[in-house]
């Protein structure tokens, strides 16, 4: 089976990728391309075959690794992860014919390359099969490859003012919609579009099924955690979410405004700013500040309804290669324990990279939550050593609310990094990074300490 998928990207990149860069018009250059169907007029070759002459295709190749052991009960592994993941990544991106349309598709490999333990996130998730109970019993991750993108698009002018849109299975990233992902972007079935006016954007986004990066197709979308994939589920289906979201981001600034709606499951509103100061010398400082607020909906809603908030915001001194950061947070969903940002209950189908808080190892988002972060991180380019940087933060936490009137519990988490991005040659691009985190959750119920590390190495190229 892998081989045959392996097979099924080796062909589209052939047919879509470098294979077209290289590959000659059959309309001589500067001629006119063939007759246009029901008159005597000709189609310049530059408007329709910018279609593929100026395509571009990205082939990329990227390599997780994770090791997070989680304190259970009696020695369990059931909060474990261990993967070894090997992601082969194609992304087609068309030109536009007459300057105005055009399509992309793009297309994944996630590979498991040893016997892991626990739900990764970054590979095909089979909830059902529990035949090996080593692997903690909720389910397996596997090998797998998808076609992740495919979708039509619309400008109407090149430098991006006026009107845009895109409809197919597709990333969209408006308002209170978003596709952050792990390895590869989540995408929508839906359409997204928008409309500029110099630095304001005005953009709404429509979709009635989704794909995590932990699944195999796009599916209907429903108020089960799981999208209905586990034996005996029976989830309410979501007809559709919805977002329409305001963007004005002059020179060092941005307000982002969205409203978002999980038809008659929940409604989400959010508004994000930052601005950036430019100091003497070349330093900068950068405010950044986010609130979220969310309610459930009958009839689709959880038992107890959830009204949900989040308020973080953080400042930023960058002076040569070192950045200081300090960070404040506050959650709120006495309903539901963990606030969710999403319009359904899964998968990241969210805008929530606003955050200012979060860890590596948690987002710091549970009910009564208040967090302060510190971070500091050092690029390495100003004492002759380009491409490496280090970094180091720490989150500490209060207020996290137990059940049943039990006292409030506090954690904290140091996150570390070390990374190196190849700066010339062939390997040009070519990254890897190792991000080792600890927390501490004292007694909170909702989640057990954790130790962990992750090994991210990357490297793509566009043709």
């Amino acid at each position: 089976m892998h081989q045959k998928h392996l097979l099924f990207l080796a062909v589209l990149a052939a047919l879509s990728g470098h294979a077209l860069a290289a590959e000659e018009s059959s309309v001589p250059p500067g001629s006119d391309g063939p007759a246009l169907k029901g008159t005597g007029q000709t189609i310049p070759e530059s408007d329709v075959y910018d279609l593929l002459t100026k395509s571009e295709t990205t082939l990329s190749a990227l390599y997780y690794g994770r090791d997070r052991q989680e304190k259970q009960p009696n020695n369990s592994n059931g909060g474990d992860i261990r993967v070894n993941a090997l992601n082969l990544g194609l992304n087609f991106k068309s030109g536009y014919a007459w300057d105005k349309l055009g399509f992309d598709a793009a297309a994944h490999a996630s590979l498991r390359l040893s016997k892991g333990i626990g739900f990764s996130e970054v590979l095909y998730h089979d909830y059902n099969d529990v035949s090996d109970p080593a692997e903690g019993g909720g389910g397996r991750d596997k090998s797998d490859a998808v076609l992740s993108q495919a979708a039509l698009k619309f400008r109407q002018n090149p430098d991006g003012q006026g009107f845009s849109a895109r409809a197919g299975y597709t990333p969209i990233s408006i308002g209170a919609m978003g596709t952050s992902g792990g390895l590869q972007s989540h995408s929508y079935r839906g359409v997204e579009a928008k409309y500029k006016i110099g630095d304001f954007e005005l953009g709404y986004g429509w979709a009635d099924q989704f794909r995590n990066e932990w699944d195999n197709r796009f599916r209907d979308m429903t108020n089960s955690w799981e999208q209905g994939r586990s034996n005996g589920s029976n989830p309410g289906k979501i007809k559709y979410v919805n977002s329409i979201g305001f963007r004005y981001a002059p020179e060092n600034a941005f307000v982002d405004i969205g409203f978002g709606e999980g038809k008659d499951y929940r409604r989400t509103a959010q508004i994000a700013g930052s601005y950036t100061w430019k100091l003497s010398g070349g330093d900068t400082l950068t405010s950044v500040g986010y609130y979220f607020q969310g309610k459930d909906e009958a009839p689709l809603g959880l038992k107890n309804s959830q009204t949900a908030s989040h308020a973080s915001a953080s400042i930023t001194y960058a002076t040569g290669g070192l950045s200081l950061m300090a960070g404040l947070g506050k959650s709120r969903n006495p309903d539901g324990g963990e606030v969710n940002f999403r319009l359904t209950p899964y998968g990241n189908s969210d805008n929530r990279n606003f955050i200012q808080t979060w860890g590596q190892d948690d987002d710091f988002v549970w009910d009564g939550t208040r967090v302060m972060k510190l971070g500091v991180s050092y690029d390495f380019s100003k004492q002759g050593l380009p491409g490496f940087s280090v970094g180091a933060s720490g989150n500490y936490a209060t207020g996290l609310k137990n059940p049943n009137g039990a006292p409030d519990s506090k954690a904290h988490e140091i996150d570390l990094s070390a990374s190196y991005s190849v700066q010339s040659g062939w390997l040009k691009g070519a990254s890897i990074g190792v991000y080792p985190a600890w927390y501490r959750s004292g007694d909170f119920y909702g989640k057990k300490d954790r130790n962990d590390v992750k090994v991210i190495a990357s490297y793509s190229k566009t043709f």
